[in-house]
């Protein structure tokens, strides 16, 4: 386990948490109140699937929360998690709620389309030239355990299997191997 960073000390003192499950890699950061755009607020929904994305934003602060955050607000989008470069998780919908992240999808091998109602999205900050950290990959793996003992989850997807036509995400992420050590 790596040792925390200043720059994640800094983030513990300032933030503040959901309930965090035993042995996170680092605490999951809600940034929930801070984004009141891109969700839906539902009484019940049924979550089976979970769809991994790559995001960065178009600037020089490309792999900063905060702009990546800011380039999603105009377009009304958000995933319920993104994940830094550094490993640290950001809840910014909570999973009760619908986020708005798979846009026009349809699930692999299904006729099920909108597949927002569904699902779990999760934004992993990287680039179509910049792959994921081993922290990213590590943090993921550790999110995914963790809502599949909360919910009955039967696909987790890409988004380009969910969008193939208009999504090439996530990039330079070894998708076969990863899935091997999500299904240990």
């Amino acid at each position: 386990m790596k040792q925390i960073t200043l720059l994640a000390l800094l983030l513990l003192s300032t933030a503040s948490y959901s309930q965090q499950p035993k042995n996170a890699p680092l605490p999951i950061i809600d940034l929930t109140a801070q984004v009141n755009f891109g969700h839906r607020i539902v009484a019940k929904r049924n979550i089976d699937i979970i769809v991994v994305h790559s995001t960065y934003a178009i600037n020089k602060d490309s792999f900063l929360i905060d702009a990546v955050l800011n380039q999603f607000k105009p377009y009304k989008v958000c995933p319920h998690y993104v994940i830094g470069r550094e490993g640290e998780i950001y809840l910014t919908v909570a999973e009760k709620n619908i986020a708005y992240h798979a846009g026009v999808s349809t699930l692999p091998g299904t006729k099920r389309s909108n597949l927002n109602t569904n699902s779990i999205g999760i934004e992993i900050i990287n680039s179509p030239s910049t792959p994921p950290t081993d922290a990213q990959y590590e943090s993921l793996l550790y999110l995914i355990q963790d809502i599949q003992k909360r919910h009955k989850i039967n696909h987790i997807v890409r988004h380009s299997d969910i969008a193939p036509d208009r999504k090439t995400d996530p990039w330079l992420f070894n998708w076969d191997v990863f899935m091997k050590m999500v299904e240990k």
